[in-house]
Parts: C-alpha cells; structure tokens; sequence
C-alpha cells in the first residue's frame, strides 16, 4: 500500500508539472493564438513542407500504475487516437495492464473529450470522459473475482516534436470507478496525420504562417 501512495504521489506531482508547462505553451507560440474562420483544409508551410492544422492523431505506450486494489505496482500498454470534429477534440483507446508487460489482469476502453495546444514543437492534451473496464482480482491458483462496470478516466499528455508530425512523450493518467481507484505514468509515441506533401508554386490552403 505504501508504494502505491508513493506512485499516486509522482503521478499527481507530474500532472501539475505537465499542466503548467501546457499553460506557458499557452501563451507563447501556439498556433491557435489568433483563430481565423475553421476550415478544415487549412495548412501551414514548416521546412518547406505542408501539414493540416486541423489533425488528428495516434498514441502508443506503456509505463506503470498503482490501483487501491492491487499491492504491486501494475505493468501496462496503451493505444489512443485523437481526432477532432471542427475544433473540439476526442480521445478514443484501450489501455491493458497486468503483472507483467502484455499480461493482462486488467482492461479499460475509454472516450474523453478535451483540450489541445499544438506548437511546431511540442503538443499538450488533456481528456476526461467515461470508461468500461473488465478485470480479476486475486492471483493466478487462487479464489479469483472477476468484476466489469464504469467509471471515469483522465488523461494529459506532453509530447515533444522530433518532426513536426512525429514525437516522443510523457501521458499521466488516472481512473475513479467502484472497484478501485488508479494511477499511472507512461511514455509514448506520437503520430500525426498532419503531413499533406512538400511546398508547391501555389498553395490554397495555406495560410501565411511558414518556417
């Protein structure tokens, strides 16, 4: 029980680092600073190629938790798509944890809806939305509990851009539901969509924006 206080205590200390550093993004170099008309289509031009502002993307990672129920800090793996529908923005995923990497003890698929800052350099989320989850109490030759049902689950990720539509991160997450409550930290890959092709003599969705 105690490493799972320590962990819910990193976990929560990290939230707030990460949701700082998205407040400083905030007001520096977002792309959102000055909001034009939406168009779906709109690009800008970075090292001469083109990408959408308007993009959706793909996370995957694995990392640790600690739960209520369990004494033993839990392994994990995770896959989340973000999309938009105009401005507002969704998550949809499915995280797995257990005993060991790839075990499974334990599974979630979750909906949140939430905010997004994205720079040329970095990109900041935060999701809240409802869980189903199916899991097992107890260890393997043991009296087992299977249990299902719903809860709520957070997340906020803090990525930083190797390119622009490729990085590298850090996503804390957390659940509240009646079996147990839980909390995590994971690293993650980032892929978006955003790439549309090279720079071309006539552009008509871009705007004036460029690097």
């Amino acid at each position: 029980m105690k490493n799972n206080q320590g962990i819910l205590k990193i976990v929560w200390i990290m939230a707030q680092v990460l949701l700082f550093a998205a407040g400083i993004a905030q007001n520096s170099d977002s792309l959102k600073t000055k909001r034009p008309p939406y168009n779906r289509k709109e690009e800008i031009l970075y090292q001469n190629k083109r990408y959408r502002i308007h993009n959706n993307y793909l996370t995957l990672g694995g990392g640790f938790l600690g739960s209520t129920l369990r004494e033993d800090i839990q392994n994990v793996v995770a896959a989340d798509y973000q999309f938009h529908i105009r401005r507002q923005h969704f998550q949809g995923g499915a995280m797995m944890s257990g005993e060991e990497f790839l075990s499974n003890n334990y599974v979630q698929v979750h909906l949140g809806y939430g905010y997004r800052i994205e720079n040329y350099n970095t990109n900041f989320t935060a999701f809240i939305g409802p869980t189903y989850f199916s899991g097992v109490a107890g260890k393997v030759g043991q009296a087992e509990d299977f249990f299902d049902g719903y809860g709520v689950y957070l997340s906020v990720q803090a990525v930083l851009k190797v390119a622009y539509d490729i990085g590298l991160g850090v996503e804390v997450f957390g659940e509240a539901n009646y079996k147990h409550n839980m909390a995590g930290i994971k690293l993650i890959a980032f892929f978006s969509g955003a790439y549309r092709g090279v720079k071309k003599k006539v552009n008509p969705n871009v705007r004036t924006t460029t690097r």
